[in-house]
């Protein structure tokens, strides 16, 4: 026998019940433990058994107030994927690129090359006016849709929401007046 992998080898079946709830554990026959594997298999169901305690007093995202406009708590459906979508990194990296690409709509708009000569006409009549104008319609309902995720996920008012940062007041203004 190998002195640096000791098993040891147990040929019965034992069924573990956790008494404050109906979690049952069973070891089944020929069951190889490893030394470096615990083999105090109560001590390893004590967090498992106070699981349900646990739950109620913890939050699933404790950087964010626990309930928005009075009703809505972290573990509700749609403000539970609203953070989970704020949470997630590429969230952030998709908004910035939408930043980038108004900044490069922006600076390809020109204002007074897009009218027809007749002077009560405001329509776009060429075709990089009118997908400058699709763009900018989508980079407007990005920004909306982003907004309320934001207010939903975070909250509006008070400490740790949304217009509690300053560049998320910034945002709202932007989109609110445009």
């Amino acid at each position: 026998m190998d002195k640096n992998h000791l098993t040891t080898e147990i040929h019965t079946t034992n069924n573990i019940n956790c008494p404050s709830s109906s979690i049952t554990l069973t070891i089944p026959n020929k069951t190889y433990l490893n030394e470096h594997v615990s083999k105090n298999i109560l001590s390893d169901l004590s967090p498992l058994c106070n699981l349900k305690e646990t739950d109620e007093n913890e939050l699933p995202f404790p950087g964010f107030v626990e309930k928005v406009f009075y009703c809505l708590k972290q573990t509700i459906t749609p403000r539970y994927q609203c953070l989970q979508l704020i949470t997630w990194p590429w969230f952030e990296r998709i908004s910035m690129f939408i930043i980038l690409l108004n900044c490069i709509t922006l600076g390809m708009y020109q204002p007074c090359e897009h009218h027809s000569n007749i002077q009560g006409s405001k329509n776009c009549d060429t075709t990089r006016c009118f997908w400058l104008q699709v763009i900018d319609n989508f980079i407007f309902a990005f920004f909306t849709i982003e907004m309320c995720i934001k207010m939903i996920a975070m909250g509006i008012f008070g400490k740790g929401t949304y217009l509690a940062d300053t560049w998320n007041r910034l945002d709202c203004f932007i989109v609110v007046s445009g």
